[in-house]
């Protein structure tokens, strides 16, 4: 099992905001930039990956029990996500690059 710690310590990945815990587990991840797609997958342990930057993402995390989010290409999280995120015990990250290469990375682990 990987952790949110793991996911941060990755090269390039930075930590914004570190959530409630970074030993919490990640169990699996799902990516997807519709808020409709991120709500049908997110579960206890997913990582969510996507290009999104709002606090409905915070409310996601809060409601599924979403460890940490990650976005995307370098993206940097608004304070509107930053507060959500604090208030639901979520981590951020960003990932450097894209989709595709960040999940390779992830896969790796």
């Amino acid at each position: 099992m990987i952790t949110v710690a793991d996911i941060a310590a990755l090269p390039g990945m930075q930590l914004i905001s570190p959530g409630t815990s970074l030993e919490v587990e990640v169990s699996r991840f799902f990516a997807a930039d519709t808020m409709s797609e991120l709500i049908a997958h997110a579960s206890p342990g997913t990582l969510l990956l996507t290009h999104l930057d709002n606090a409905q993402l915070g409310r996601i995390a809060e409601l599924m029990d979403v460890p940490a989010i990650c976005l995307l290409d370098g993206a940097q999280p608004g304070a509107d996500l930053l507060d959500a995120a604090a208030s639901a015990g979520a981590a951020i990250l960003v990932s450097p690059v894209g989709l595709p290469e960040t999940k390779r990375v992830l896969e790796g682990r």
